[in-house]
């Protein structure tokens, strides 16, 4: 039987092609209280292919996808469909990233070190570790753990191979209050093997639940400085990352421009420097390439406030003239400021724990969102609130933030300020 590249090379409508397989080996337990009711493990494959049909200085794609299981037969049919809607899907021309001879460096998750069996094990019991209180417990948990051979190739010799692993643990934690019984919900993730770190994790979100039976309504006209953490801190440094892509800058959306300062001309709070990086100790986002095989270094996009360059994708990298078009990253890493949590809690403020969802519109600059749950510190009190929402617009606020001395590290690629204040935010 002919391979799928074989068959490509073959079949004359097609003028480039990029094939990502994937490989996955998971284990996974389902618990109920501190019961084990299912254990399984799987292996799949994914085979992913985009075809690239070239006409009169375009260049259409479509993705499609073979199983494993299909015959030479099946196959060149996935591929005439494929040719068929390229042929609908027509933009500027544009290259694929070409092959390069560097070596792959990427360091591989302590998650390798012991079977999956075992490693599943030690965090079971890192998670009911937590699991101690009189009033509050876990209902139900789920564990996952994946390793990925992803190999990614295209016609202009690309051929990059790498292994990655991964695991994520959903928590259903409930407390029963005096006001009423609370459960909530959390999705712990990782890259890397921290039993301590997942033992806090589970410890935090049960203290949530805690918290949240005992929160009241926010009284009206409260004014405070607003502490973001966590996702909701990387969400705003992402607004000046995202800002400053191939594509913003392409379709004539990006407000800041290279050499000048994407905080505004007045910085009265700290100054941001951000960094690119394939990897980081925790992310589950980590890759030495992207999904077009573009080889991954780590860059700096922002310095003091100024914007040193552009990133991402091969092809809008391409469209405005980039040589070396620096590929599409997951991972940011933030200097962190010089204010303690301390310092940053002296005035009367709301920590914002857990969103609904907040909303940030880049084009607009609006961010905010309805809070289920806050912390709130009235100059003299501390106690958790709910049934608020914030708002404001980062063009405002963009020189006035405060980060934070101390730092985190988050599963989705954050790693920098656990804390950014916010001053004179809308709060109702």
């Amino acid at each position: 039987m002919k391979s799928i590249i074989e068959l490509l090379n073959e079949n004359k409508k097609v003028s480039a092609w990029k094939l990502i397989e994937t490989e996955t080996e998971s284990c996974e337990l389902f618990y109920v209280l501190k019961n084990l009711e299912t254990n399984r493990a799987t292996k799949t494959k994914d085979i992913n292919l985009t075809i690239y049909i070239d006409e009169e200085g375009t260049r259409g794609a479509a993705n499609v996808v073979i199983y494993p299981h299909m015959n030479e037969e099946e196959i060149k049919k996935v591929i005439e469909e494929g040719v068929y809607s390229a042929s609908f899907a027509k933009n500027k021309f544009y290259e694929l990233p070409k092959g390069t001879n560097e070596e792959l460096k990427f360091d591989v998750s302590n998650l390798s070190e012991k079977p999956f069996v075992d490693v599943i094990e030690d965090i079971v019991n890192a998670v009911f570790k937590a699991d101690v209180h009189k009033d509050g417990w876990i209902n139900s948990t789920e564990f996952f753990l994946y390793k990925k051979n992803i190999h990614i190739r295209n016609s202009n010799g690309v051929d990059a191979s790498y292994v990655k692993y991964y695991g994520n643990i959903e928590v259903i934690p409930t407390w029963k209050g005096e006001k009423e019984e609370v459960e909530l919900y959390k999705m712990i993730e990782f890259g890397n093997l921290d039993l301590d770190y997942i033992t806090k994790e589970v410890s935090d979100i049960l203290l949530l639940a805690k918290l949240r039976s005992e929160a009241v309504t926010l009284p009206q006209g409260v004014k405070a400085n607003i502490l973001l953490t966590d996702e909701e801190a990387s969400q705003i440094i992402d607004h000046f990352v995202s800002d400053l892509s191939y594509m913003s800058e392409y379709q004539h959306m990006s407000l800041s421009k290279v050499g000048e300062s994407v905080q505004g001309d007045e910085i009265k709070g700290d100054k941001l420097n951000v960094k690119l990086v394939p990897s980081l100790i925790n992310s589950c986002k980590n890759s030495p390439v992207d999904r077009d095989g573009t080889l991954l270094k780590e860059i700096q996009v922002i310095k003091d406030g100024i914007a040193l360059q552009r990133h991402g994708d091969f092809r809008f990298g391409y469209y405005l003239g980039e040589e070396n078009p620096t590929g599409v990253y997951s991972n940011m890493k933030v200097e962190c400021g010089n204010t303690s949590e301390t310092e940053l809690k002296k005035e009367p403020y709301i920590e914002c724990l857990k969103f609904s969802g907040m909303q940030m519109d880049s084009f607009s600059g609006f961010f905010g969102g309805e809070v289920r749950l806050g912390i709130y510190f009235d100059g003299t009190n501390t106690y958790p609130v709910t049934g608020f929402s914030i708002s404001g617009n980062i063009k405002e606020k963009r020189g006035e933030l405060i980060l934070s001395k101390e730092q985190i590290s988050t599963s989705s690629g954050y790693e920098g300020p656990k804390y950014i204040l916010v001053k004179g935010m809308d709060i109702a």
